[in-house]
């Protein structure tokens, strides 16, 4: 017993290396640490060549001039892009444009959502989800299809609107909306608007579906109306997919406008319903200057990446968490 032992422990012999004897354990720790990796690389790649790629290479074209055309290098000039941005009017108006878009498109993201999330809750049977497919139909419509039935909608002539707004006698000559100063902004925010409210009210039903129903009958049997449980209850129980919403719907406003605005106003008439978007897209695709839409590119994503922390700083302190 003590030979084996003893032999067990023996030192190697003259000439030959020591046996190590956890390479093994060593070799399958760093393959299981090596695994998650492997699984995430076809994503990282994936994110590699589609986002970040093009993403740095939009800051380097922000300091540089670059016609897109074929044979031709981008120039270096610098800051000079973002000095001629700030200076330029069109852009101005754009980001005044953008500004309206995001702060009136927030009744139709989260007030008008959150009151038909509330009022569908309480239905009982296959009613309930009728309503809220009615609500999701407008969402998953193509940008196109939506376009042509709003224009056939406000056409100057035989469209519906105008045809009832004559009967009715509340105009005199058919308007042609898209092409008045003081409707086509309108009209854009409405038509994103009614887009949206399909899919806010989908994401606020399923945060209802979240809340506990004992804290509906515990008011109820204290005394409390239906107001004062969605104010008490709904609503604080619902502040974190509120602010997600309300980050959302900030970030995004505008690239949910861009579609209607090419395909109805083309940013007219006169520049009065574009954003920093369409803005972007006529920079590169109609000025051919890749360089100026790059500064603008890069100029909003500063902007938008300071709100985004804002609001990520908003959601940790004001978000409620049923736990």
């Amino acid at each position: 017993m003590s030979q084996a032992i003893e032999n067990a422990y023996a030192p190697p012999l003259a000439g030959k290396p020591p046996v190590a004897l956890d390479r093994p354990r060593t070799r399958s720790k760093a393959l299981r640490m090596l695994k998650p990796w492997l699984y995430l690389l076809p994503a990282l790649v994936l994110l590699g060549i589609f986002m970040y790629r093009p993403l740095l290479y939009t800051f380097y074209l922000a300091f540089h001039k670059w016609s897109m055309v074929p044979g031709t290098e981008p120039l270096y000039v610098g800051f000079d892009n973002f000095s001629r941005l700030l200076a330029n009017k069109s852009f101005a108006d754009s980001i005044g444009n953008t500004v309206f878009y995001t702060a009136l498109l927030l009744p139709f993201s989260i007030v008008i959502p959150l009151a038909l999330a509330a009022v569908t809750h309480h239905m009982e049977g296959r009613m309930k989800n009728v309503y809220r497919a009615l609500f999701f139909i407008p969402m998953i419509l193509a940008p196109v299809s939506v376009s042509a039935i709003w224009r056939w909608l406000f056409h100057p002539s035989g469209g519906l609107v105008n045809t009832a707004l004559m009967k009715l006698g509340l105009i005199e000559t058919p308007i042609a909306y898209f092409s008045d100063p003081s409707f086509a902004k309108w009209i854009i925010l409405l038509i994103t608007g009614w887009k949206m409210i399909g899919f806010s009210t989908i994401m606020f039903s399923a945060a209802l579906t979240g809340i506990n129903s004992e804290y509906y009958e515990a008011a109820s049997q204290d005394g409390a109306g239906s107001m004062r449980q969605f104010w008490n209850i709904t609503v604080p129980l619902m502040s974190p997919m509120i602010i997600f919403m309300l980050t959302m719907s900030i970030l995004f406003s505008s690239q949910w406008t861009f579609a209607y605005i090419d395909i109805l106003t083309t940013g007219g008439p006169y520049g009065t319903s574009t954003n920093v978007y369409y803005e972007m897209y006529k920079f590169a695709f109609s000025n051919l200057n890749a360089g100026f839409s790059s500064a603008a590119s890069l100029l909003f994503f500063v902007v938008f990446g300071v709100i985004s922390l804002a609001l990520n700083s908003l959601s940790r302190r004001f978000s409620f968490y049923d736990n």
